[in-house]
């Protein structure tokens, strides 16, 4: 069975939408505080789900071990 974009009700578009606001803000304020292109890292985080946290968290980690 063929699904279209059009026949997702509207609350999952809503839950995208509020997961990857979330993911963005909390990646951009991260950053900030970090001195780590915020707007980098708040872009990444708009376009898809969950791979830009997963890279902040590593990156950000192995700064913090040196």
């Amino acid at each position: 069975m063929k699904r279209s974009v059009k026949n997702v009700p509207k609350g999952v578009w809503a839950g995208l939408a509020a997961l990857l606001g979330t993911q963005a803000a909390c990646l951009f304020l991260g950053a900030r505080k970090t001195g780590r292109n915020p707007w980098i890292w708040g872009g990444a985080g708009l376009i898809q789900f969950p791979l830009p946290a997963i890279a902040y968290f590593i990156l950000n980690r192995q700064d913090q071990k040196k």
